[in-house]
């Protein structure tokens, strides 16, 4: 072997052996570890009640577990039962499985199994929503979902996809897919 060759074999040899050390180097070396997220706080067994910005009452929330974000602002909850107010002095009831409050607690994102029940109308029939997931909007009275939506009142039924609900009209539009089963009134 020439010297040239013997020289480009040991700078060959040197490169893989340094590639081979920094490989192992950075094996070795341990991400910084990132402290871990807490919540502002943490309520069990709770009841709140909401404010608007004129000081009236904009929803009530009871529930097992309340947990405030970091940061956000925001709070999560667990099984909430919430109470929307009505301007004819009834209420709106709903429940889910879990819930998420917006920062300024103008909206309501209810999520798993939830169940919604407006106040008496002129008949004296509820209204039930039922779907996966229920937007409330308290600050102006309306609740939304793109989901599929079951619609009960009374004997009657009406399924779609998406949902606007005016709460202070207690009125509904279902946006697709629309089917129901009308029941008479009965007198």
């Amino acid at each position: 072997m020439t010297r040239r060759g013997l020289n480009v074999a040991l700078a060959l040899l040197a490169v893989v052996l340094g590639s081979l050390a920094v490989w192992q180097w950075r094996l070795r070396q341990v991400p910084p570890v990132e402290p871990p997220q807490r919540s502002d706080y943490i309520l069990r067994d709770f009841e709140l009640t909401t404010l608007d910005k004129d000081g009236k009452e904009s929803f009530t929330v009871v529930g097992p577990y309340l947990q405030r974000d970091v940061g956000g602002r925001s709070l999560s909850l667990v099984q909430p039962r919430f109470s929307f107010p009505d301007r004819d002095a009834g209420r709106w009831q709903a429940r889910s499985d879990t819930a998420w409050v917006s920062p300024g607690a103008d909206e309501v994102h209810l999520l798993d199994r939830v169940r919604m029940v407006g106040p008496p109308g002129e008949t004296g029939l509820s209204t039930r929503f039922e779907t996966e997931k229920l937007v409330v909007l308290p600050d102006v009275d309306q609740a939304r979902t793109d989901d599929r939506v079951t619609v009960t009142q009374g004997d009657s039924i009406l399924a779609g996809t998406g949902l606007r609900a005016d709460m202070k009209a207690k009125r509904f539009q279902l946006q697709n897919d629309v089917k129901g089963r009308y029941a008479p009134r009965r007198p």
